[in-house]
């Protein structure tokens, strides 16, 4: 008997996309607040040749988690992967969109494994991370 998840998948289907808004509070609390930091030290990060703080990378991961998990409910947490490039910096202030696009599905144990090309956004529509997300359906 199929899933209800896995009756509403086909390859080539365009998931729902999340908007986040990364501001720096929420860059400090994701890491906490250091000095010579480029995530959280501003004239630190500007030394180093950033025009504002750094988010961290992982941040866009949890992102694409919780797109995942929106696919798929906790059953990306017990059997999903994730493989992600950084492309390009995320500052505080920036607006993210989170994008994932089905393309294929494989047999996987007696389930179903979705495979889905995943990337993030900034708001002047730029790639800032890149990569492919899978987990199973039923």
């Amino acid at each position: 008997m199929a899933t209800r998840v896995e009756t509403e998948t086909t390859v080539g289907q365009v998931l729902p996309s999340l908007a986040k808004d990364v501001s720096q509070r929420r860059i400090d609390v994701y890491s906490g607040v250091k000095p010579r930091s480029i995530h959280s030290d501003e004239a630190w990060a500007r030394q180093k040749g950033f025009r504002a703080c750094l988010a961290q990378g992982m941040m866009s991961t949890a992102y694409v988690s919780q797109m995942m998990v929106n696919l798929l409910g906790p059953s990306f947490a017990r059997g999903g992967t994730m493989s992600m490039a950084f492309i390009k910096p995320v500052y505080a202030d920036d607006r993210l969109s989170v994008h994932g696009i089905i393309k294929d599905k494989q047999p996987d144990n007696g389930a179903t494994r979705v495979v889905v090309e995943v990337w993030v956004e900034n708001q002047h529509g730029e790639k800032t991370a890149v990569g492919q997300a899978t987990g199973l359906l039923s």
